[in-house]
């Protein structure tokens, strides 16, 4: 008892000593950096990180931390899957543990902590206004379980933290209202953001109430469609995250979605790569969304089915505009062994046309010389 006792006042003293810190004019970096460098001296543990969540990139930057080889901090990236446990921790908005990495199948670990033998983990998110800015996170060399005090205290941490760069940010956004040339515009700004906050907000809760039902799941088969909800409700959020206000409307820069979602897609450690090749033309959401979850069923079929396990190999992924008919075109092609014939009942390519039927468009598969190639064309404009 006097142990615990002793290890929660050292906690105590950090967080009080901490807070005083967060209000400083501080660069965050500053700020995040002493944050790691303080619970990794108060949890003994001395791998830790911050991680950004970058959306037009589809990953999680480590922009801060202790502890971590030369060339990590501020280059080194994570994904956002279900399977990388700072994705799952940014898309649930709760923490998530891992106390011995070879007995979990529930996660993948990353070649980074392979690489720095890391086997126990706790993370948990850090939060701005109600929205995952990014995730703080302590890493264990050994195999261990977290308590309710290791897990307040990192979770109080990351409470400052966020307390502080939406302090941050809230002056950075004063500076750019200042310079709006009209306070018409950056109410429409506001409302915008507004928005996109609850939207956010709404797919966020839903990826959580699934992401307990797939834990609780007793067969694979259902844990494998579980996961495929995560993953097309991940694709609606990664397109509500490009939104840009363009013309009193809500756009996104399709190019910048497209790519952020096959980076999402694509396994960090596979040897099948995707390429895209995206003209920089932004589209309306309403079209944007139905588009990109026609490209999300039909990138993640080709890593499905179209590769033997351990062949190398691409997937290709084109968006193009024809500005004389005002139509937009989207490929989706594989070097891979192909489809073959379509599978009665699977849902993926099901899916890919009632999401073109959405965009009043059409679906063709066109002759390749190996492998798979899909074009689905659409008007720009309803």
């Amino acid at each position: 008892m006097e142990a615990k006792l002793a290890r929660l006042l050292e906690y105590q003293r950090a967080l009080a000593t901490f807070s005083r810190m967060a209000p400083q004019t501080i660069p965050s970096e500053t700020l995040l950096q002493h944050a790691c460098a303080q619970i990794a001296r108060v949890t003994h543990i001395k791998h830790t990180k911050a991680l950004r969540y970058r959306p037009h990139h589809g990953d999680l930057l480590i922009v801060a931390g202790v502890g971590w080889k030369p060339g990590v901090v501020g280059v080194a990236t994570l994904a956002l899957d279900a399977a990388s446990p700072p994705g799952r921790s940014l898309q649930t908005a709760t923490a998530v543990i891992v106390e011995d990495f070879p007995d979990d199948s529930e996660f993948r670990l990353s070649p980074l902590l392979r690489d720095h033998g890391i086997v126990a983990l706790l993370n948990v998110p850090i939060m701005i206004d109600g929205q995952s800015w990014g995730v703080l996170e302590v890493d264990s060399n050994k195999a261990r379980s977290f308590d309710e005090a290791e897990i307040g205290f990192l979770t109080a941490f990351a409470n400052i933290i966020g307390t502080a760069l939406s302090r941050y940010q809230a002056q950075e956004e004063m500076l750019k209202l200042a310079q709006e040339h009209t306070r018409a515009e950056a109410v429409r700004n506001a409302l915008v953001a507004e928005l996109r906050h609850r939207m956010k907000n709404n797919l966020q809760t839903i990826t959580s109430f699934v992401s307990v039902q797939r834990r609780n799941a007793q067969s694979e088969e259902t844990r494998e469609r579980l996961t495929s909800i995560m993953e097309r409700v991940h694709a609606i959020a990664l397109a509500h995250d490009q939104l840009s206000p363009r013309d009193g409307m809500s756009h996104v820069d399709f190019d910048s979605y497209l790519r952020s979602l096959c980076a999402n897609i694509a396994p960090r450690d596979g040897a099948v790569s995707v390429i895209v090749d995206a003209s920089p033309v932004p589209l309306p959401l309403d079209r944007a969304v139905p588009a990109g979850l026609i490209v999300n069923e039909l990138v993640t079929n080709a890593f499905k089915y179209a590769f033997e396990e351990g062949k190398d190999g691409s997937v290709y992924v084109s968006f193009s505009i024809d500005g004389s008919f005002g139509e937009a075109s989207i490929i989706v092609a594989d070097n891979g062994k192909g489809m073959g014939p379509r599978r009665e009942g699977g849902l993926g390519l099901t899916l890919v046309d009632t999401f073109a039927r959405q965009l009043d468009g059409r679906v063709e598969r066109e002759p390749a010389d190996k492998g798979t190639r899909v074009r689905i064309s659409f008007p720009l404009t309803t």
